[in-house]
C-alpha cells in the first residue's frame, strides 16, 4: 500500500506512520506539511490511502485539499485525521468527498478497525452524517472494535444489568460473561464501567 500523511506536526506524521506500518504492508510512504505540498506530491505519487489534518498552515486546509486530491486521485481513500471532533467538520469532509473522518484521540485498535472499513470501501463518519445523507451508499458508523457477542454484553453492562442477568438474557454462563467483559476491557483500554458509559455515548451504541 502507498501511504501519504499530511500534517504539519512531525511527531504526528512519524508516530502515525509507525503505527500503520505495524498493521499494514506499506510499500511507500510520503509526508506533506500542508495542502499545497500534498497536491504537488499527488501529481506524481499514486497513493492508496491519504490521511490529512484539517488545520494546517499555508492557507489551504485539509477540507479544501480533499476536493483537489480527489480530482487527482479519484480511487484513493482520503481520510481526515483531526483533533476536532465536530459534526460540522465531518459534514464538510463528507460533502467534499472524504472517505472517513477519524479523531486523533482514537485508540490504536479503533483507528485500525476504522481504516480497515474504509479500505473495504465503507465510509466512516458519525451516525448523524448518515441520517443527513440517506443516499444508499455503503456507509458504516464509527463502531467499537469488539465482536457482536461482546457488543451485546457491553450494551447490557452499561445499561446496568448484573452478570447473572446478562447470562440469563443471552443464555450463557456467568463465567462466559466475565470472560467477555475482560476481553472488552482489554480492547477498550479500560475496565471501568463509568468509562464504558462514556464510550457507549461517544459511539452512539444506543439512545440515552
Amino acid at each position: 500500500m502507498n501511504l501519504m500523511i499530511v500534517d504539519d506536526h512531525e511527531i504526528v506524521r512519524d508516530g502515525l506512520a509507525m503505527l500503520l506500518q505495524q498493521s499494514y504492508c506499506i510499500d511507500t510512504k510520503k509526508f506533506a506539511t500542508d495542502g499545497y505540498e500534498a497536491i504537488k506530491i499527488a501529481e506524481e505519487f499514486n497513493a492508496d490511502l491519504i490521511l490529512l489534518d484539517i488545520s494546517m498552515p499555508g492557507g489551504l486546509d485539509g477540507l479544501s485539499t480533499i476536493e483537489k486530491l480527489k480530482r487527482l486521485l479519484p480511487e484513493t481513500k482520503i481520510v481526515i485525521f483531526s483533533m476536532f471532533d465536530d459534526i460540522a467538520y465531518q459534514k464538510k469532509a463528507y460533502e467534499s468527498g472524504a472517505d472517513g473522518y477519524l479523531i486523533k484521540q482514537l485508540k490504536r485498535d479503533n483507528l485500525v478497525h476504522s481504516l480497515d472499513l474504509i479500505l473495504a470501501n465503507k465510509k466512516v463518519f458519525s451516525n448523524q452524517i448518515f441520517e443527513d445523507h440517506q443516499e444508499g451508499e455503503s456507509l458504516h458508523e464509527l463502531d467499537l472494535p469488539i465482536t457482536k457477542r461482546e457488543k451485546e454484553v457491553f450494551v447490557l453492562t452499561v445499561s446496568g444489568y448484573s452478570q447473572k442477568d446478562i447470562a440469563d438474557k443471552l443464555d450463557i454462563s456467568v463465567k462466559t460473561v466475565e470472560n467477555h467483559r475482560q476481553k472488552i476491557g482489554e480492547k477498550l483500554g479500560t475496565q471501568k464501567r463509568f468509562e464504558w458509559v462514556d464510550i457507549a455515548k461517544k459511539y452512539n451504541v444506543f439512545q440515552f
